[in-house]
């Protein structure tokens, strides 16, 4: 098998040691997304879901998107059992509730990494 690594500059080499492997979820407007209840859901329902995830450490990074797209929000979780977190993700009120749709992917990161 071939070196996957065989480009990366030597000097860069000892922090892939330091990677990790994540699941991002991609949140996407769903069908009821434009309903009358969708703020009041969002704000005193999939909110206070979101920031249990965050404090149990199970989700590390939540990122709602500004731009005008299908896109609500990006999020990343610590783990990479996909059953796991898409059961995490069908308990969320806003996904019941049709409010978002989802994707899950794998990927990886620095361990570590901060958002200032």
């Amino acid at each position: 098998m071939e070196n996957p690594f065989q480009f990366v500059p030597a000097d860069i080499m000892p922090q892939l040691a330091n990677m990790k492997p994540y699941t991002v979820i991609i949140l996407k407007k769903g069908p009821n997304f434009d309903s009358a209840e969708t703020l009041k859901i969002i704000q005193a329902e999939h909110l206070p879901y979101i920031f249990n995830l965050r404090a149990e450490g199970k989700m590390l990074l939540t990122l709602p998107v500004q731009d005008n797209t299908d896109v609500a929000a990006v999020g990343v979780y610590n783990s990479l059992d996909k059953e796991e977190i898409q059961k995490l993700t069908e308990a969320d009120p806003a996904i019941q509730k049709g409010v978002f749709t989802y994707e899950l992917m794998n990927s990886i990161g620095m361990k570590g990494d901060t958002l200032v």
